[in-house]
C-alpha cells in the first residue's frame, strides 16, 4: 500500500462528493480539487470498459511523494517552453509545478477522470489551455518530450518494465526523465533494471542534495539519462 496522503494548508467541501485543497509549494499556493473520501468515491464509479476496470485506483489521492516532488521541480531552473509530460498523473500536482516552473506539460493517465481532475486543477490556477490525454503505458504515442514526470509509480513491479519501455519511447535523447518516490522497495529494483536498459542514474533527497544510493523509507527524486 501507498503511504497515507499528507496534510494540506486548508481543505473545504465542495458539491458533488469533492472538496478543495489549499496546499503550499515553495512560494506558491495552488488550489487542488480532489475527492472528499477517495475510497468512497472510487467504489461509486461504475466501470464501463475494460480499462478502467484495470486502472490503478489511487489516482485520486493527494500523496506525499507527488509534494516532495513538485517543490523540487519549481527550485530547478528550466529552459521556458521545454516540453514535459506526466506519467499517471493523477490530481496533477506534478504536471501542475512543471507549469508553474514553466514547462510545457501534458497530462497523462490510464483513467480519463484523472486526467480531466489534473487539467481542470491546472486551469483554475492560471493555466487555461493545460492539456491532457489518456495515455496506456504499453501504448506510447510516437510524439517525444524533453522531460517525463512521474511520482510514486514504483510500486508495483510488475509495471517497471512497461514503464521503462514508455519512457524510452516518450522521451529524447538529450532529455531527462524525473521519478518520485516515497523509498519503496520496488524503486530499487527499477533502478536495477534502468541501468540494465542503459539509462544514467542520479538521486537527490527531498531538499535537493544528491545520494548517491536508495534508502528504503526515504524520499528520492531518480533522475534517469541517456548517456552521452
Amino acid at each position: 500500500m501507498k503511504n497515507m496522503p499528507t496534510e494540506s494548508v486548508t481543505t473545504r467541501t465542495i458539491p458533488g462528493g469533492w472538496s478543495e485543497r489549499e496546499v503550499a509549494l515553495g512560494e506558491h499556493v495552488v488550489r487542488i480539487s480532489l475527492p472528499a473520501q477517495p475510497d468512497e468515491f472510487l467504489e461509486q464509479l461504475e466501470w464501463s470498459d475494460a480499462t478502467a476496470q484495470e486502472a490503478d485506483p489511487y489516482w485520486a489521492e493527494l500523496w506525499p511523494a507527488s509534494l516532495s516532488m513538485a517543490r523540487l521541480i519549481l527550485l530547478k531552473s528550466w529552459r521556458p517552453h521545454t516540453s514535459a509530460v506526466e506519467l499517471g498523473c493523477g490530481i496533477g500536482v506534478v504536471g501542475l509545478a512543471g507549469l508553474l516552473s514553466g514547462l510545457e506539460v501534458e497530462f497523462t493517465d490510464r483513467v480519463n477522470l484523472a486526467v480531466d481532475t489534473a487539467v481542470e486543477n491546472a486551469r483554475r490556477n492560471g493555466f487555461p489551455r493545460a492539456v491532457g490525454r489518456v495515455l496506456d503505458w504499453a501504448n506510447p504515442p510516437l510524439h517525444q518530450y524533453s522531460v517525463v514526470l512521474a511520482s510514486d509509480v514504483l510500486y508495483d513491479q510488475k509495471l517497471h518494465s512497461v514503464l521503462l519501455n514508455a519512457i524510452d519511447a516518450l522521451l529524447k535523447p538529450e532529455g531527462a526523465c524525473w521519478l518520485g518516490d516515497p523509498g519503496r522497495s520496488a524503486a530499487v529494483e527499477f533502478c536495477e533494471l534502468a541501468a540494465t536498459r542503459g539509462f544514467q542514474l542520479a538521486m537527490s533527497d527531498e531538499s535537493g542534495t544528491p545520494e548517491p544510493s536508495f534508502k528504503t523509507g526515504e524520499f528520492r527524486l531518480i533522475c534517469l539519462q541517456r548517456p552521452h
